[in-house]
């Protein structure tokens, strides 16, 4: 069976006391700082990761505000290029209107000019085949003063046409 050695028994106590004596004396208090520091080590970096984490909060949100901002001036620049789009097309489209208008007074003002010159032409025929026609009739010679008297005075007496 087993004994206990009484002797041996209080030698252990003492050396196991002495050890314990010396182990807080020289080991005990290194190891409370070391375990001191690794408590401050590790509060630290909770505090640190949790600012870090506040900061990625913020920058999140930053960057949210700044991506819907932009999307703001994207749409606003859309809506600023369409209305160009649609000012340019009214004005291109009044600028055209415009020279068409023009176009038409030069044509119609061309056509007036032309019709007046070509009046202006037929009289002068008519009356050169008046005094060939009345030279014809009346069988004698008359000078060309008197041709064209007789001429102007027809002419006078036509009825003007003006449009």
């Amino acid at each position: 069976m087993l004994e206990i050695n009484p002797g041996l028994s209080i030698w252990t106590l003492i050396i196991f006391g002495l050890l314990l004596v010396l182990l807080s004396k020289i080991a005990w208090k290194p190891i409370l700082a070391s375990l001191k520091r690794r408590e401050e080590a590790i509060a630290d970096s909770l505090s640190k990761a949790e600012q870090a984490r506040a900061d990625a909060e913020k920058l999140i949100a930053e960057t949210e505000r700044q991506r819907r901002l932009n999307e703001e001036q994207l749409h606003k620049q859309l809506r600023e290029g369409k209305e160009y789009a649609e000012r340019m097309r009214a004005e291109l489209a009044a600028s055209a209107q415009a020279e068409a208008k023009k176009m038409l007074e030069q044509a119609k003002s061309q056509i007036e000019r032309d019709t007046q010159t070509a009046i202006t032409q037929l009289r002068n025929e008519a009356a050169d085949l008046a005094i060939a026609a009345a030279g014809k009739l009346l069988d004698e010679s008359m000078t060309d003063d008197k041709h064209r008297k007789v001429v102007e005075k027809f002419i006078s007496e036509l009825p003007t046409q003006s449009n």
